[in-house]
């Protein structure tokens, strides 16, 4: 443990609900170290740090705040937050991640605007079954185990590397990974260009960095191929490529090539074609650091997948199915409807629920979102989560769903979740899919 954590024994996190506070907040608990926290609201994640031993108020906590010796805040809470006024010492959590890693022998840290999260689970779960020493910071939950952290040893920190306000810069891997670059964060970034750059600028951190060849990152010269050990994966060009791709009724197969040569068959239990990449990173990573291709095949088999990543929530009242989905860009949309479709019945049609996440990105993306949202299905459109924005930070869904409606008969507005239940109750057919979309889904509201 780094000298930093030595000096703590008591450290405060503002919006400890959050998916990677939550698991900053868990890991800390492990140190030893006392922990208090706050949020705006309750959540099954705060009763599981509760339960670990963690003190946390629904509401703000100046005493807490004001009597920790670190308090630890979210890129969602503004600086002039009453508990960050009054702290002795405040630190974000981007920050604080990076003093985490630190406690680690190496460092594996997953980047990209799509799949960061399967990738990193995928990798945290062969570390599992080929029994290494790992902790993995992983911004969701696995769909099997309730567990609030992951791993506990120290060799390995396997973590998320967001791109989100330039987190993914403090850190320093021994092994970088880049699934892919796209304009998600107009609120942090100018254009497209201003985020390749700093996606090169976290490869040129990195020891060693796995790529998806798709995007040309290597003619970038900010990356120094000289000191970066680079490995590729996806095309027909790159070192690690999928082949032979089998979709049976609750599974796929697909065949690993390696510099061309058969590197082994793999399954995963998913209908979701994406997870092919993601699986092709974990395997290009666990095959740099030596790890056991018969232990990659068994991780990737038994892996359990995530929730709220194109999860199936089971049959609803009425007896359609539904399928949640983290999917908020147009390009994960686009993902997650053509796998719904690749799997609907004959005699079902499908029924996509979706709630714009924050105001910046539907403004950003405006053109997208409309092109993606209509086919030959009906969209629902929701209220806008809007996470750290104001609605005069950009678009809301009602503008959405009026310039949809003007060139598509299959989109309806539903203010709210009680709303979009009544809605499905009423029109979902026993054969439909229904295919919920967005980043700040409540699933427990959306079952009927």
């Amino acid at each position: 443990m780094n000298n930093f954590f030595y000096s703590l024994k008591w450290v405060h996190f503002v919006g400890v609900g959050g998916v990677s506070m939550s698991k900053l907040c868990a890991y800390t608990l492990k140190l030893g170290i006392k922990c208090t926290g706050s949020d705006s609201k309750n959540s099954n994640i705060i009763d599981k740090l509760k339960a670990a031993g963690a003190d946390i108020t629904i509401g703000e906590n100046m005493a807490n705040s004001r009597n920790a010796d670190l308090v630890v805040y979210s890129s969602a809470i503004k600086n002039n937050h009453p508990e960050l006024l009054c702290a002795k010492k405040s630190m974000e959590r981007k920050d604080y991640l990076a003093m985490v890693a630190k406690n680690f022998d190496k460092i594996i840290a997953v980047s990209g605007a799509h799949g960061k999260t399967t990738t990193t689970a995928m990798i945290a779960w062969i570390f599992k079954v080929a029994d290494k020493s790992f902790t993995a910071h992983i911004g969701g939950e696995f769909a099997t185990t309730t567990d609030i952290g992951f791993g506990t040893g120290s060799e390995y920190f396997i973590t998320e590397a967001c791109e989100y306000s330039k987190s993914f810069l403090k850190l320093h891997p021994d092994i970088g990974v880049v699934l892919n670059v796209d304009y998600d964060h107009p609120d942090c970034y100018k254009s497209l260009k201003d985020t390749y750059l700093a996606f090169a600028m976290f490869m040129s951190q990195s020891k060693a960095v796995i790529y998806n060849d798709e995007f040309d990152l290597l003619s970038n010269d900010k990356v120094d191929k000289t000191k970066t050990q680079l490995i590729s994966y996806g095309s027909n060009n790159a070192d690690f490529k999928a082949s032979n791709v089998k979709v049976r009724s609750n599974y796929i197969t697909f065949d690993a090539l390696k510099n061309n040569n058969l590197y082994g068959t793999y399954t995963l239990y998913t209908l979701n074609q994406v997870n092919i990449q993601c699986a092709l990173a974990a395997i290009s990573v666990c095959d740099l650091i030596g790890i056991d291709n018969d232990k990659i095949k068994m991780g990737l088999a038994t892996f359990p997948g995530l929730k709220n990543r194109f999860q199936c929530l089971g049959i609803m009242t009425g007896g359609a199915k539904m399928i949640v989905d983290y999917a908020h860009h147009p390009k994960q949309i686009t993902f997650a409807i053509n796998s719904a479709y690749y799997n609907l019945p004959d005699d079902g049609d499908l029924i996509v629920l979706f709630e714009p996440h924050t105001y910046s990105r539907t403004k950003a993306l405006f053109n997208d979102f409309c092109r993606v949202l209509q086919g030959d299905w009906t969209t629902l459109i929701m209220p806008t989560y809007s996470a750290r924005e104001k609605v005069e930070d950009g678009y809301d869904s009602m503008r959405l769903y009026m310039a949809i409606s003007k060139t598509s008969d299959h989109v309806v507005y539903v203010d709210g979740y009680e709303k979009a239940k009544e809605w499905l109750l009423k029109n979902a057919k026993v054969t439909d899919t229904i295919l919920c979309l967005g980043a700040g889904l409540d699933n427990e509201k959306l079952v009927y």
